[in-house]
């Protein structure tokens, strides 16, 4: 596809959606309109400024704060917010946008091109994770109105980029956004988002109202939203069965069972690209070094089983890479993976000299279903009679310390949490590139490396998913990592609640469309 032709079809795709926003926003007001939303959400572990959040309690509240330029929508394609259109120059390396008129600040201050190119210029000195996906550009505001981005390469995901999840709209020269006095006083929260901050309880909640002077006209519906700070995931749910909060995200399938049967909450399944990473370090010296090594735990192991046995088979198994089914245009059910087969992992190990194969295998204990998936691979891969794997179950705070001996960037074999991500080469890049930020298994490839420099380069759906084909053979031959399946994401609401659309990644979830009724 041309970038021509991809301007058109984003200027098409901006008019669509806004009207699609506007009508629906309309069509609930009129049904029922206002209430407060309780959402029961882990408490921000980290910081609050925008540019360095990475978790989804942060996101959270950070999106009712502040707006993106542009938006990821729940189903992958891009949305316009303050910018109202985009258009792409042919040769792919310029992107300019048009700005909403009319939009003000909470402290009254009028919304301009200006704060823009703070923000973003912000994400290069805060070195934001943003920057993965935006890779290098230059930005300039021609008039108030007008923003525009150069590239000095042409970059397939510029756009995923610009509405990337630490990309929010702050004022021009705000350096210190979202300050919490020792007293408690807010200062510099300060957006243009459909919600004001009232007041902030690290350990219990935070509390919002509706700001009355949003600019998009009938929204938010909601009077109010509050987080509810419990890390405990029963304990969420439970506060939401006994009508304490009215949404939480993230429960994990065995506890999803509990909810069926109960009229008064409605339970939210969304495929997606979500999974665990099973992975081997491949580095000189690792015991993934040799390739049979990590070829025989591929035959070691039977993601089927997993699949049925963690997951009631409510996953999507792929290709043992990150490339997952809900990727349609790139995604290639073509490749063949290696099968359950324990006697071949054992004649592999063999040949590789490292028969019998002794290892422990960390992991989060607080992450997604990883209670359940550790112990039934542990049992798989014992039951082989060549290898013998004990369990290393580490809080998070252990886990992804980088102090800690068996950390997860330092552990022979790990299994890591990956979340929704907007486009497969998000995680290509930052995982399995030889100089990759979040590379935990110390793979490097030259071959792999520089199809997915191509990759970030090829805006053509076809010849991309070409592209992704040849990755996942190589992925399929030499890749140091099993994906068992790509999780479901789950979530529940109150049966009050309307207008609702969980994200993929839930911490984007757009609250202005949602309403809560009796």
């Amino acid at each position: 596809m041309s970038f021509q032709r991809t301007r058109r079809t984003f200027r098409y795709i901006a008019f669509l959606v806004t009207v699609a926003i506007l009508l629906l926003a309309v069509s609930i007001a009129g049904a029922q309109g206002g209430g407060t939303l309780r959402v029961g959400v882990n408490a921000p572990p980290g910081t609050l400024d925008p540019a360095l959040q990475s978790d989804d309690s942060e996101i959270a509240l950070n999106r009712a704060i502040y707006d993106y330029l542009i938006e990821v929508l729940p189903d992958s394609t891009i949305g316009p917010n303050l910018a109202s259109d985009w258009t792409v120059s042919e040769d792919g390396l310029t992107y300019t946008f048009n700005l909403v008129d009319g939009v003000t600040f909470h402290d009254g201050s009028p919304f301009s091109s200006a704060d823009v190119v703070w923000s973003f210029e912000r994400l290069k000195t805060t070195e934001s994770q943003a920057l993965n996906l935006l890779g290098d550009f230059t930005i300039e505001a021609p008039d108030e109105s007008t923003v525009v981005f150069t590239l000095t390469t042409p970059n397939a995901d510029f756009l995923y980029g610009v509405g990337a999840r630490q990309a929010l709209i702050l004022k021009d020269g705000q350096n210190t956004p979202n300050v919490i006095g020792d007293d408690g006083a807010l200062t510099n929260f300060n957006g243009t988002g459909p919600f004001v901050l009232q007041s902030y309880d690290p350990g219990s909640r935070a509390v919002l109202t509706r700001n009355e002077s949003y600019w998009q006209e009938g929204a938010p519906l909601l009077d109010g939203l509050e987080f509810v700070y419990m890390d405990d995931q029963q304990a969420q749910v439970d506060a939401l069965q006994s009508g304490q909060v009215d949404f939480v995200f993230r429960i994990p399938q065995t506890i999803v069972a509990s909810l069926e049967g109960n009229e008064a909450v409605t339970v939210l399944n969304q495929p997606s690209d979500i999974h665990a990473v099973i992975r081997v370090r491949a580095d000189a010296g690792s015991l993934g070094e040799n390739v049979l090594v990590r070829q025989a735990l591929k035959y070691a192991t039977d993601r089927n089983l997993l699949n049925e046995l963690v997951a009631q088979s409510n996953g999507l198994v792929g290709n043992n890479d990150p490339i997952a089914p809900v990727f349609t245009d790139y995604y290639d059910d073509t490749i063949e993976t290696q099968p359950y087969d324990p006697a071949m992992a054992c004649d592999l190990l063999t040949e590789a000299g490292m028969n019998p194969l002794e290892f422990t295998l960390y992991y989060p204990q607080d992450t997604l279903d990883f209670n359940d998936l550790a112990p039934a691979l542990e049992q798989m891969w014992n039951s082989t009679g060549c290898i013998t794997v004990t369990l290393g179950n580490l809080p998070s705070s252990q886990y992804y310390d980088d102090s800690f001996e068996n950390n997860w960037l330092a552990a022979q074999v790990a299994i890591t949490n990956w979340s929704a991500q907007p486009s497969p080469q998000s995680e290509l890049a930052q995982a399995f590139t030889t100089d990759g930020a979040y590379n935990e298994s110390h793979w490097s490839n030259a071959d792999l490396d520089a199809l997915i420099a191509q990759a970030s380069q090829t805006a053509d759906v076809a010849t991309r998913k070409e592209i992704y084909s040849q990755i996942a053979a190589i992925f399929a031959e030499e890749g140091p990592i099993i994906i068992p399946y790509f999780q479901p994401l789950y979530g529940a609401t109150s049966a009050g609640v309307t207008g609702l659309t969980m994200n993929s990644f839930p911490g984007l979830t757009d609250f202005r469309t949602v309403s809560v009724g009796s």
